[in-house]
């Protein structure tokens, strides 16, 4: 502590420079967890049409398995059979017109289908290999040139659209967080190295009396630890600050959106603080034993 007083202003603008890239890891979080947020909010809306081949239906062996098998990949995924002579029934409520064009039920052109709902974003390429395993039972793919907006893989490949966006955005947010804990490290670095090079007589003086390393180096190593858990404290301060004073109309309720969001990532929260202090403890002490050699 003695060492952050007497250079104040190299404290101050190295706990600076850390509260604000902090600030911007902890935005990184939340814009994940809102992208999260809505692509489950558009998940929890959409359903899979998986059409059955002409002669099944829900009493088939294949199409028990793979109802089965469907209701296996997640507990909260809903599958439900829809007949023909259903389907034809909702066509009449929803398309009276078109409907009037079919004569008669025998003259019944829709295919019996499984409904699929709720499956959470990380399941859908799970479900799509159980899918695969019964092509010769379920319409899997119309073909090139013949795909219709109830097709099956039409319908996966744009739900799958949206997963990828998220991965995207999750891998994205881990990336440019490791690379701040690598700048972290490397601001720590420095100022604990010009921390050294201003108390370089000091350190010669300590090294004359036979001073222990470790009450040269400790300081130092101290001194980066304190600069990275103050940055992050102060950052997460000003973020929960500006988060809380903000309105985002595309979330309903979004106070109690902001409070589910520190609840759900206090973890992360967490992790980075302790990284964050880590990562300054380790580079405080590497550029202290180097730059106290040489000032030796």
């Amino acid at each position: 502590m003695k060492n952050i007083a007497r250079n104040s202003f190299l404290s101050f603008s190295t706990v600076l420079v850390l509260s604000l890239m902090t600030f911007f890891i902890y935005v990184l979080f939340f814009v994940e967890y809102v992208a999260s947020a809505l692509i489950g909010n558009i998940s929890d809306r959409l359903s899979l049409s998986l059409n059955l081949r002409p002669g099944y239906s829900d009493t088939n062996r294949d199409i028990v398995e793979l109802t089965n098998a469907l209701r296996s990949v997640d507990p909260a995924v809903e599958v439900r059979y829809i007949s023909n002579a259903e389907a034809f029934e909702i066509l009449k409520q929803r398309d009276p017109e078109l409907a009037r064009v079919i004569e008669s039920d025998r003259d019944n052109p829709l295919p019996s289908s499984l409904s699929i709902k709720n499956v959470p974003i990380a399941k859908y390429a799970e479900l799509d290999a159980v899918v695969s395993k019964y092509q010769s039972a379920v319409q899997y793919d119309a073909g090139t040139g013949k795909k219709t907006i109830v097709d099956y893989r039409a319908q996966y490949e744009k739900i799958r659209g949206l997963t990828d966006v998220l991965l995207s955005i999750r891998h994205g947010t881990i990336a440019v967080v490791g690379l701040f804990l690598f700048a972290v490290a490397a601001i720590v670095y420095n100022a604990i190295g010009n921390s050294v090079f201003y108390y370089r007589e000091e350190i010669r003086i300590i090294g004359l009396v036979w001073g222990s390393a470790r009450f040269v180096y400790g300081p130092f190593a101290v001194q980066g630890f304190v600069y990275a858990l103050v940055g992050a404290l102060v950052a997460l301060s000003a973020f929960s600050s500006v988060i809380r004073s903000v309105n985002f109309s595309l979330l309903a309720d979004f106070p109690i959106f902001v409070d589910t969001f520190f609840l759900a990532r206090s973890g992360a929260f967490a992790a980075v603080v302790a990284a964050l202090a880590l990562v300054a403890l380790l580079s405080g002490f590497f550029s202290s034993f180097r730059f106290a050699r040489r000032a030796g």
